[in-house]
């Protein structure tokens, strides 16, 4: 009698490790982290043909993705925040990364032709080395420098001509089609260059040195949803140029993400912001047809918690039977 009641107490205990460590390898498998505070993980999967910039193309509607959640800038006081959601996707085909982030946002905020005015927009941030320290999201710092991708919506209408953007004004001609009658475009404002597109590609090391690069490698698109923005960013893994963050297939990335509401009137510090998202660039083929990643998180996270307890507590059972 004992010695089967020793065998029952060993086989309870043996379930409850073994339990233990399949959900150990389980999480590690699936870099999940039960804990409330985890990184969220964008992977970005090789596309089956090139996806372009059209935020509508079908792959999007075919593949995964998370939703980040945003909060309000910190800073001396609370700014932004009015949305508190973006969904990101990501794919990688032939040396290029694509980026498609969308969010709900009932204005099409989208003209800025009154100084009152202010532009939806959306911006993405990395570390400019990837082998470096993780910087801070606002802005970067000195030893740790960032690229910052920023879509504005009025640049997605592109520079129109004057007699259309202020259809009540009265002039009888412009004198000329040259930059130096156009005062922002000679001063190279870059919200007025005829060639900048939707785009802009920053570089920033601290709060005040945030400056436009010299070279745009940065594509991207934004078009309106049903209930907000869709944008895609699309750029080389490699640049060759200094200040432009670096990609290769088979790596990790640390990735952020600002939202500017216009009707809110944010702009500049006053904005929506998530913490680092780590974003993998799989050498793997993307797999169409699943749902968003941060639901496989939840389940892997509360599937393994729940072996963990599962394990964890018939193993202590054991353990008293074994003692008592």
């Amino acid at each position: 009698m004992n010695v089967l009641k020793l065998i029952l107490q060993h086989r309870r205990l043996s379930a409850g490790l073994a339990i233990a460590v399949v959900t150990a390898a389980l999480l590690q498998v699936t870099n999940t982290n039960p804990a409330v505070s985890q990184t969220l993980a964008l992977t970005a999967y090789e596309a089956p043909s090139d996806p372009g910039v059209d935020p509508e193309a079908g792959i999007w509607k075919d593949i995964s993705g998370v939703n980040v959640p945003l909060s309000a800038q910190a800073g001396s006081y609370v700014a932004g925040g009015s949305v508190k959601m973006v969904k990101a996707q990501a794919l990688h085909f032939d040396g290029k990364l694509f980026v498609r982030v969308s969010w709900a946002d009932a204005t099409d905020d989208s003209s800025t032709t009154k100084v009152q005015d202010f532009a939806d927009a959306v911006a993405l941030e990395f570390p400019q080395s990837a082998t470096a320290a993780v910087p801070s999201i606002c802005m970067g710092q000195a030893d740790s420098a960032v690229n910052i991708w920023q879509w504005r919506a009025d640049s997605n209408n592109g520079v129109r001509d004057p007699n259309v953007a202020y259809t009540n004004a009265l002039v009888d001609m412009y004198p000329s089609t040259e930059a130096l009658f156009y005062t922002a475009r000679a001063a190279n404002n870059p919200f007025a260059q005829l060639d900048r597109g939707a785009v802009q590609s920053l570089y920033s090391k601290a709060f005040g040195e945030l400056h436009t690069l010299d070279f745009q490698e940065v594509q991207g698109l934004g078009t309106r949803t049903g209930d907000g923005w869709a944008v895609v960013f699309e750029r080389k893994f490699d640049t060759g140029r200094a200040g432009h963050a670096l990609f290769a297939p088979s790596t990790n990335m640390d990735m952020a993400f600002a939202v500017w509401d216009g009707s809110q009137d944010e702009r500049n510090g006053k904005k929506a912001v998530s913490q680092f998202v780590n974003l993998s660039i799989a050498a793997a083929p993307a797999v169409t047809g699943g749902g968003d990643q941060t639901r496989t998180i939840i389940f892997a996270a509360g599937l393994g918690i729940g072996l963990v307890l599962i394990g964890g507590g018939l193993a202590i059972y054991g353990y008293r039977e074994n003692g008592d």
